[in-house]
């Protein structure tokens, strides 16, 4: 995480203590209940920040799922995914690597999708763009027959 070096100094003696033996630790208070509340709100403010930061990160790969989908026209929720992707983060039941790795997997397949669909949609554009021109050089052939 982004926790500066300053404030990861504070806690400095309470995670070498953590995984030490109890007759390993020397320093006087070391383990005195105030300095295990302190680093019990500083996990809890540490893991609050995790989660804004997995959802902001979430979201971005959501948002870039959301244009490959509309590049190809394929319609889907947004609103439902976030919320889903909300719910995931905020449950804790979901390694933040296995979401990112996930989204990652999806963002793969549906570029994967953009590309077989590519070449229809060019022939679709292609169409549209013949019709627009063929109505257009009709409202012209009207116009200058009605104009004679």
């Amino acid at each position: 995480m982004d926790t500066p070096e300053e404030e990861r100094r504070l806690f400095n003696h309470v995670t070498c203590n953590s995984s030490a033996l109890v007759d390993k630790v020397t320093v006087p208070g070391a383990l005195a209940l105030d300095l295990i509340e302190q680093a019990e709100v500083e996990v809890d403010r540490l893991d609050k920040l995790k989660s804004s930061r997995m959802k902001e990160i979430a979201l971005k790969r959501q948002v870039e799922l959301e244009k490959i989908f509309a590049s190809v026209h394929i319609e889907i929720d947004p609103e439902a995914a976030r919320e889903k992707i909300m719910a995931l983060i905020d449950s804790g039941n979901v390694e933040p690597t296995e979401l990112l790795a996930d989204m990652d997997n999806q963002i793969m397949k549906a570029k994967e999708e953009a590309l077989s669909r590519k070449e229809i949609l060019d022939r679709v554009e292609k169409w549209m763009s013949a019709c627009e021109e063929e109505s257009w050089l009709e409202d012209y052939n009207r116009v200058l027959i009605s104009s004679i």
